[in-house]
């Protein structure tokens, strides 16, 4: 039984940990990343001697941070979500109802990143992966890559929540 145990806080542990990690990790994109991308190319602008960045520098940059944003942060919600599905099948008897429940939606909360960025965010990444693959020359694209990112931004931040929901949720099923 101690067994059973253990590996209950070891998920509680992964779950609740690992949700509000998740979530801030991904509005540390939002926050800090954007915001410095995007500041860059003004200082970069209002020196002088130095060569302004171009637009499809800005959104190749953006990529680069997508890209490996993507790569790390799916399979991590993954592992958080069955953190939270464990403990779901595990609460399934002998506990209240509401508590499998509550694991359940943190679980779908937290993977819910994935289907957020194909359903929300589609255009505004096709959009920024195309003009980081043009060439960047002309200034209206620097107008458009900029409302782009701070557009992404916003939406990331919303996507950021998501997790952090399925962690509050999750803390109230363990509470419960």
């Amino acid at each position: 039984m101690a067994t059973a145990w253990t590996s209950i806080c070891i998920a509680q542990v992964i779950g609740l940990g690992g949700a509000a990690w998740l979530s801030g990790n991904i509005a540390s994109l939002s926050l800090i990343t954007i915001p410095t991308l995007l500041n860059s190319q003004t200082q970069s602008q209002s020196q002088s001697q130095s060569t302004p960045l171009s637009s499809r520098t800005l959104a190749l940059q953006w990529r680069h941070t997508y890209e490996l944003g993507k790569a790390q942060n799916r399979p991590i919600s993954a592992v958080i979500a069955s953190s939270f599905a464990y403990l779901a099948f595990k609460s399934r008897t002998g506990g209240p109802r509401n508590v499998v429940a509550m694991y359940g939606l943190a679980a779908l909360l937290t993977v819910g990143i994935a289907p957020f960025t194909v359903l929300v965010m589609r255009g505004v990444n096709e959009s920024l992966i195309g003009l980081s693959e043009g060439d960047g020359k002309d200034r209206e694209g620097e107008d458009e890559v900029r409302g782009l990112l701070e557009r992404w931004a916003r939406l990331n931040g919303v996507r950021s929540l998501l997790p952090f929901v399925g962690g509050v949720v999750g803390a109230f099923a363990v509470l419960t």
